[in-house]
Order: structure tokens, then C-alpha cells, then sequence
């Protein structure tokens, strides 16, 4: 007698408790971390704790439908996510003497929306988005239009080990090498007009750049094929209170620690974090 092989066990994206958002209280200064897209506040840990070891408070702060939620990504809005970005600084700047904001990539956009009309002390940006370096960026719109969806692991290589060790930051418990997992990782769907609002973070944040007041610090990876140095630099330009724009010896991946130039961003950020704290306890 025939019998059918069990359906395959649905993927379950972001499950892990390092996902979730989290706090640590330290003292009067406090850093607000925002992750990137598709991330979630575990790929900023590392940023957290370098300044939770130097006395700050953190917040790492998961954006809606990001993390467990993310089968409602699909629901969600720009204006969802700067709600969010705004509230969480408001927040900490009642409760704490320094506020610093810091975000990754599409986070990066996110905080510089809201410096331009909150008052925080400072801004940390890794590799912070705003455009694709491509014609592919030009095109959007239209793409928007006649594709309602995209499968971006299509074509995926799952003998590539950097593409299996980006999966297993979403995807803890998957086994890579099995047919019918890496089948379903292919038929992931992810709904264009998601792109669309992290798209336009990115322009609203650019926008926002010539108004943001606070000294902002950038990093940038010298060979990130997404978030190019020539895109970077001019966002840069726009910043009336550039404190550091740094090129390191890696990609995109810049807060997970692993890049070759962490060891330069450990110094950067300690000595930008001590002049807040400085500008902080300075007289009037």
C-alpha cells in the first residue's frame, strides 16, 4: 500500500527568546538600538553590550511586524515603524539625562527621521540606508506594480556558508541541508510593497538628514554591496554635525561584531559615547 510522506513541518522564523526586545538599566544615560530589515534587536546585542560595559542603559527595541510577528510584516507601514521609533525615544528621554540613538541600515533611516524633530544627544548609523546604489532603485515603482510578490531565496545556493549563516539568525532550528527545508525556504514570499515602506523610510530619512542638529557618527563597510560607500558619503554631506564617517574592511553586517575593523569600531564608539556623556555633565 502506497503511502504519502508527511506534509513538512512549517518554517517558524524569529522563534528564539534572542529575537525579543530587552532593556538594561545602567545608569542616566540610555542608547535606543534599532535593528535593520529583516532583522530583529539580537542582530544590535553587540553594539548593547560594548556600551552596557560602558555604563549606559540599553533598549533594544523590536520594530511591529518584525521578529515573531513577522507573518503581519505584510500589514505594516512606515508610519508604523517611526511610531514606534519616536515613542521608544520620547520615552527614554523622560526617564535619562543622555539619549543616543543608533540604527542599522533601514533602522538607521528610522533614527534619523526622529532626531530631526526630537532632542536626542547623538546618533550612532551603521551602514545607513537611504537608496540602492542601482538603476534597480529607479525602476521600483513600476516593479511594485506588476509584482505583488517576490521569492527572494529562489535561487539560493545552500552550499554558499555565508548565505547558511545569514539563514540561521531567522531560522535557528532549520536543517540546510534537507530537500524539502530548503524547498520551503525557496518558496518564500515576501510582498513588494513591504520594500516600498522600507523604501521610503529610507527617502524620509535622507530628507531628515539636513536637520538633524546632534553630532552623528557613521560606519561604513568599504566592500557593502547594498549600502555603497558613494551612497553613504552623500547622505553624509547633508549632516550639519558630522562627527565621524569611518570606512572598516567589511560589508554589511557591521553590528554583529565579525567584520575585521571591529576592534576600530569598539574605539570609535567608546570615545563618541564618552564626549556625550562629557557634553552631558558640562555647565550650560
Amino acid at each position: 500500500m502506497h503511502t504519502s510522506s508527511p506534509p513538512p513541518h512549517p518554517l517558524a522564523a524569529y522563534q528564539s527568546p534572542h529575537h525579543a526586545p530587552f532593556h538594561w538599566h545602567n545608569g542616566p544615560h540610555a542608547v535606543l538600538l534599532i535593528h535593520g530589515f529583516p532583522g530583529t534587536p539580537a542582530e544590535m546585542r553587540p553594539v548593547g553590550e560594548l556600551l552596557a560595559q560602558e555604563g549606559w542603559s540599553v533598549h533594544g527595541l523590536l520594530l511591529p511586524g518584525f521578529g515573531a510577528q513577522f507573518p503581519t510584516l505584510s500589514d505594516r507601514q512606515q508610519v508604523d515603524w517611526q511610531a514606534a521609533v519616536d515613542r521608544a525615544a520620547t520615552e527614554l528621554r523622560r526617564s535619562y539625562t543622555t539619549v543616543l540613538l543608533t540604527g542599522n541600515s533601514f533602522g538607521a533611516a528610522l533614527a534619523l527621521a526622529a532626531a530631526a524633530h526630537l532632542p536626542v544627544d547623538g546618533l550612532v548609523l551603521f551602514a545607513p540606508f537611504w537608496r540602492l546604489d542601482s538603476w534597480l532603485d529607479a525602476l521600483y515603482p513600476l516593479a511594485e506594480r506588476l509584482l505583488p510578490s517576490i521569492r527572494p531565496f529562489a535561487r539560493a545556493d545552500f552550499k554558499d556558508i555565508d548565505f547558511r549563516r545569514e539563514l540561521t539568525y531567522f531560522l535557528n532550528d532549520v536543517d540546510f541541508d534537507d530537500p524539502a527545508a530548503q524547498a520551503q525556504i525557496r518558496q518564500l514570499k515576501l510582498p513588494t510593497r513591504v520594500l516600498g515602506q522600507v523604501r521610503r523610510a529610507g527617502q524620509l530619512g535622507f530628507v531628515a538628514a539636513s536637520r538633524v542638529k546632534a553630532p552623528v557618527l557613521i560606519f561604513q563597510g568599504r566592500h557593502d554591496p547594498l549600502v555603497t560607500p558613494q551612497v553613504t558619503q552623500r547622505l553624509a554631506r547633508r549632516l550639519p554635525n558630522l562627527a565621524g564617517y569611518i570606512e572598516l574592511a567589511g560589508k554589511h553586517d557591521l553590528v554583529r561584531g565579525l567584520t575585521p575593523g571591529w576592534d576600530l569600531v569598539i574605539q570609535s564608539l567608546r570615545f563618541f559615547a564618552d564626549q556625550l556623556v562629557d557634553q552631558a555633565a558640562a555647565p550650560t
